[in-house]
């Protein structure tokens, strides 16, 4: 064999080689993604449904917004709609924020239209509070995270301090009175 097949024959091996070694470093590099990925979903999925934000169709909308035992916030957007998009972080920091004490839900009018019709959205975004399956709060436009949490906040209110106050002792002195009855 020649010096020119032998030098033909090791950039053979060594082509051979690299191409091995940069298919084996890419096989390594999507199992490091993919066991990634499925380490988010768990993550994912162990987080509470109020959590994160949910979707809602017009099949689900009754079910997971107006038969709701939490105060909701409901998002109409569609996916060419910039100002929509940029709602998306806003409302994700609220529904980790309001976890347990309010559901916020998005509904792609494109898919939903009717539910869209229902509540006369005409331009996106459109925020919409619902309480007891009553429409209570309507905001039309971008909004911060001010904004939703003070349109949310409104639906959250508790008794003032005083009322509960008032309450408690109303409530003790009877109870008192029971107790000492009771005894003699």
């Amino acid at each position: 064999m020649s010096d020119r097949s032998r030098r033909g024959t090791r950039s053979g091996k060594a082509k051979l080689n690299l191409i091995s070694a940069l298919a084996i470093a890419a096989l390594a590099a999507s199992a490091t993604a993919a066991r990634a990925a499925d380490a988010g979903a768990r993550r994912a999925s162990a987080a509470p449904a109020a959590a994160r934000v949910m979707s809602a169709s017009g099949f689900s909308f009754d079910r997971t917004v107006l038969r709701a035992d939490l105060p909701v916030v409901v998002d109409f957007w569609a996916p060419w709609c910039i100002p929509c998009r940029e709602l998306e972080a806003p409302l994700a920091e609220l529904a980790a924020k309001f976890a347990g004490r309010a559901r916020v839900v998005r509904v792609n009018v494109e898919w939903s239209s009717r539910v869209a019709q229902r509540y006369d959205v005409q331009a996106l975004p459109t925020i919409l509070v619902f309480k007891g399956g009553v429409l209570v709060s309507r905001s039309t436009g971008g909004a911060s995270e001010q904004d939703l949490e003070e349109l949310l906040a409104a639906q959250l209110v508790e008794p003032p301090a005083a009322a509960r106050a008032a309450a408690a002792p109303a409530a003790a002195p009877a109870a008192a009175g029971t107790v000492a009855t009771a005894g003699r």
